[in-house]
């Protein structure tokens, strides 16, 4: 399995600092990717329900959000070896050509070290408020983004006539390295996303699932690429999660369902028990932060946390 972690963008751990010592860290300690994450502008009032976990209750307000690409555009320059992926970029909120040109473009920056995370978006009042009335069509609308990122990536000039889109002869540079695109995963947990990165894409984005449902939904995904003559088996399969660690070996006992859903928690031993149960069930890599017992919120703890997943954790789990 595969580590990676969310760049410090957002909150109060992010600044420039903190990224450049989040890049350092990576790099040194061998850690396989780094994490941007997409919302635009956030309403002080949120009237969608979030759809990861049990409560619907968005724990991350409104604090401190940097843009997503212009982070991973800093990244790829910091970095040399890390690859970098969005976890998701939010297609509906800007125009299909103008999000290709920078997946390309940093594509082209880093050296062919981009992983395109895409979703539809779950915050409807951020639609809203970006004047966007799109958010109950989304998932056509994402379908379509898809088939002309293809189309602007493969073929000059490129062309696309469909409900949401008309592109005529145009030629969009630069192309990616990575041919004949970047890998495209698909965000979120219903059986809408698991069809979309069945059908189109490369893979699977999943979010706070236990091993159990993420074989339900990864069995999902591959038996909907196969009736349609992909596959499934060569679809990747990634998670975003947390790792909160414990010194007490009954204390995950003790947890609500939500709670258990939100981290992977426990001891060492029993983080390890379980990222191999992932592993088992096909989980190829996770995204996560690593909380250590009585360690503040801070970038020092963030730095703890990566070093240890890389030396205490990776070289356990297969």
């Amino acid at each position: 399995m595969k580590f990676g972690t969310i760049i410090p963008m957002i909150g109060d751990l992010a600044s420039t600092e903190a990224i450049d010592a989040v890049c350092a860290k990576a790099e040194a300690v061998g850690l396989d990717s780094l994490w941007v994450v997409d919302h635009i502008m956030l309403p002080h009032s949120i009237g969608a329900k979030y759809p990861y976990n049990l409560t619907g209750e968005w724990m991350l307000g409104t604090g401190s959000w940097w843009d997503a690409f212009s982070v991973m555009s800093y990244v790829a320059a910091r970095t040399e070896t890390v690859r970098l992926g969005t976890g998701v970029i939010v297609l509906p909120y800007r125009h299909p050509a103008n999000t290709a040109k920078i997946v390309a473009t940093i594509d082209q920056l880093s050296g062919g070290r981009v992983t395109f995370g895409l979703g539809v978006g779950w915050m409807e009042d951020e639609f809203r408020n970006l004047g966007l009335d799109s958010f109950h069509q989304r998932g056509a609308l994402v379908d379509e983004q898809i088939a002309v990122f293809k189309e602007l990536w493969s073929n000059d000039p490129a062309s696309y006539d469909g409900r949401f889109y008309q592109i005529d002869r145009v030629s969009l540079t630069p192309r990616p390295v990575q041919q004949p695109h970047p890998p495209l995963l698909v965000g979120g947990n219903s059986d809408a996303a698991l069809r979309r990165a069945a059908l189109l894409c490369d893979g699977w984005f999943s979010i706070s699932l236990r091993p159990q449902e993420l074989l339900e939904r990864r069995q999902f995904m591959t038996g909907v690429a196969e009736q349609n003559g992909r596959d499934g088996d060569r679809l990747d399969v990634q998670m975003l999660h947390g790792i909160v660690v414990t010194d007490d070996p009954d204390h995950r006992a003790g947890l609500a369902d939500h709670e258990r859903r939100q981290a992977i928690t426990g001891t060492p031993e029993q983080i390890i028990e379980e990222l191999n149960e992932f592993a088992e069930v096909g989980l190829t890599q996770i995204v996560c932060t690593a909380r250590l017992p009585g360690r503040p919120n801070s970038l020092e703890s963030t730095l703890e946390g990566i070093e240890w997943v890389m030396t205490e954790i990776a070289p356990r789990v297969h």
